[in-house]
């Protein structure tokens, strides 16, 4: 079965798109809820009915083992009762807990064929966390299990097929099977292994490095997917790295454990005060009723209740990418706790990654860029307007003064007005004219009014704690224009004092040769 993969918006490496599989198709990003195929809490097309969910994943290894028959005359859609997508694992999650399962590669993938899944996953050998010769060895056996069953497969396969990427936290190894698997042109999906022990120990920043390298190794036409994505939180930076679905059993497990999914975190149900959600499983009930339920209605809506915080978070990313503000989303979410925010500061320092991001995201957006702190400097809009201003030239008629214009007065003012009252000052026809004073140090007044020069919002002290650099940054424009005078232009309070005064003295530490003065106006 082959599919077709459509995307019609991109930011960061996310993206907004459709999945075609046989007559059926999900819209990208997605959540891809875990269905016990032999007991489940919420069924699946209560599920599909309650929150559009268009794709779920269950266990072929526990259809093999107790329903095999049933299951190869019924179809796994009939037995876990769900029209949509379904994708069937293919008892990896049993290898990693209890070291095995009693099949083989091609009996795996044979009745994933027979029981009609949609999107099937060879039998591999997940990585886990653990030692590099053991990574290296999950990832041999995982490559020897794929080339088993494509040989057993051959042209008559039915399902979509998905590669299961392994390697743990060793970056080559993930890449060196990522690579392996791309070359043997057989998967119309790929997949990442092994990020949940990663997840249950908030090691996030390792978890982040796995996935961008399987990333930016796998086929950038085919949708990727990630197991065990574990807690909402985390679907930004999923979608961001350009996961398009991601599977989880997290709501039932927690709502089992007795978990309240929030955003950021759980909470135990013995330490709510409140029900901080609107979701029908949270109205109408206290949470002192909702301790005194029986086990397993509270199980239950509980369950419910983390579904609807996934399928929100989910929504929520979507319309981030929508409006090209997923770096923002990232931001917020890397809040919710210390491990994400050391994630997220990995990545910002990920040139690779970051160049990536940088040659998928829109040139020009719709909306202004919010930047927060010397964090938001590292999305790929900064980046890339920053590589401009290296490159154009910034002097062409070799004028000898150089006048710098505060850029909020620019963006906020009437230019006009402003370069008349400067004329009463200095012969601006005879200079060039540039803005300084914004995040992206000094720019060509022609460009200063363009996107995203002038469609940009921030905080003033995001220009306080990064003066250092924003000085140096303009220091730099000023070094390649090659004038001899430097007049920087103060309109009321903008810029203040101190900052003149800093960057007249760097002009003059770094610019020997160039004259530096102040006119306000």
């Amino acid at each position: 079965m082959k599919i077709l993969f459509e995307v019609r918006a991109k930011d960061l490496l996310g993206r907004l798109g459709r999945v075609r599989i046989g007559d059926k198709s999900i819209e990208t990003p997605a959540f891809v809820p875990v269905i016990n195929p032999i007991n489940q809490i919420i069924p699946a097309q209560e599920i599909k009915h309650e929150f559009g969910c268009g794709i779920v994943i269950t266990n072929s290894y526990i259809l093999y083992r107790r329903l095999r028959d049933e299951a190869a005359e019924r179809g796994v859609h009939s037995i876990i009762g769900f029209d949509g997508v379904v994708m069937t694992d293919s008892g990896g999650y049993q290898v990693l807990e209890y070291g095995g399962v009693d099949a083989g590669p091609v009996e795996t993938a044979l009745f994933q064929e027979s029981i009609g899944t949609d999107v099937a996953i060879p039998l591999d050998k997940p990585t886990g966390v653990v030692g590099r010769a053991e990574a290296l060895a999950t990832v041999e056996q995982t490559l020897a299990n794929v080339r088993e069953t494509i040989r057993a497969l051959g042209d008559s396969r039915r399902c979509a097929w998905a590669a299961p990427i392994q390697g743990g936290i060793y970056a080559d190894l993930v890449k060196r099977c990522a690579e392996e698997l791309s070359e043997m042109g057989f998967f119309d999906i790929y997949a990442l292994g092994s990020p949940t022990p990663l997840m249950q120990n908030y090691q996030y920043e390792k978890l982040v490095k796995m996935m961008a390298v399987a990333k930016l190794a796998s086929p950038v036409d085919r949708p990727l997917h990630l197991f065990g994505a574990g807690h909402p939180m985390m679907f930004a930076f999923a979608a961001a790295l350009g996961y398009d679905t991601f599977d989880s059993a997290s709501y039932v497990l927690f709502a089992r454990e007795g978990r309240y999914m929030l955003d950021t975190r759980t909470v135990k149900l013995e330490k709510l005060e409140y029900l901080p959600c609107e979701c029908k499983a949270c109205r109408g009930v206290s949470v002192r009723e909702l301790r005194s339920m029986e086990h397993r209605e509270r199980t239950r809506l509980l369950a419910y209740h983390n579904l609807s915080v996934c399928f929100r978070e989910v929504a929520l990313v979507k319309q981030a990418i929508a409006e090209g503000r997923l770096f923002e989303l990232l931001e917020l979410r890397a809040r919710g706790h210390p491990a994400l925010m050391q994630a997220l500061h990995h990545l910002i320092h990920d040139d690779k990654t970051l160049s990536a991001m940088e040659s998928h995201t829109p040139i020009s957006k719709p909306r202004a860029l919010a930047l927060y702190d010397s964090s938001s400097l590292a999305r790929p809009e900064v980046r890339r307007a920053t590589k401009r201003l290296a490159y154009i030239s910034l002097n062409p008629y070799s004028r000898v003064r150089a006048v710098m214009i505060p850029q909020r007065v620019v963006t906020t003012k009437r230019l006009e007005d402003l370069l008349t009252r400067l004329r009463e000052h200095v012969n601006i026809e005879e200079a060039i004219l540039m803005t300084y004073y914004s995040p992206f140090g000094a720019v060509p007044l022609p460009l200063a009014r363009t996107y995203p020069f002038s469609q940009v919002i921030y905080p003033s002290s995001l220009l306080s704690s990064d003066v250092e650099d924003n000085i140096g940054r303009a220091v730099d424009v000023l070094r390649r224009s090659k004038v001899r005078e430097v007049l920087l232009v103060k309109w009321r309070r903008e810029p203040p004092e101190w900052f003149i005064k800093a960057l007249k003295e760097r002009i003059i530490e770094e610019l020997r040769d160039v004259k530096a003065g102040t006119v306000e106006i």
